[in-house]
């Protein structure tokens, strides 16, 4: 995965990228994107993304590591949040994109304070995703009770 994503980022069009990489890129950039609505990134919703990546998609240290500076750097970059959240729905079903939605809930909770911002962009994020008010607010839910 390693060599994938900095194929990704060199747009190194003479190796195949997969699917399945760009979309872990996408969404660990709207994860990223949370992370720093609120003006800071905290060391403590860096270490909460790096446990969220680790459970949701099963990746070595190495490998998180690598996609969290990528995020990052797609996330400086991004103009919009449509091109990301396109992938995630062009290849995810509704209980993935609702595990997603709750991953960013618990990023947001990771410093125990949703910022206006965070509840903000969630929202965006599962309006662009197609999750209904009841889909946000049950994800809200769940991520309270992991964080509790």
């Amino acid at each position: 995965m390693l060599q994938k994503l900095k194929q990704l980022f060199a747009h190194n069009d003479t190796q195949e990228i997969s699917t399945d990489d760009e979309v872990k890129l996408a969404a660990a950039t709207l994860m990223f994107e949370l992370i720093r609505a609120d003006g800071s990134v905290d060391d403590i919703e860096i270490e909460q993304m790096r446990i969220v990546l680790e459970t949701h998609f099963s990746l070595s240290e190495s490998d998180i590591t690598t996609l969290i500076q990528h995020a990052q750097s797609s996330a400086e970059d991004a103009i919009s949040l449509q091109g990301f959240t396109r992938q995630i729905c062009e290849q995810w079903g509704n209980e993935q994109r609702i595990q997603l939605l709750e991953h960013l809930w618990v990023l947001a909770l990771a410093d125990n304070h949703i910022d206006t911002h965070e509840r903000h962009l969630v929202r965006k994020i599962a309006g662009l995703l197609y999750l209904t008010d009841r889909q946000i607010n049950v994800a809200k839910e769940n991520a309270q009770q992991r964080n509790a």
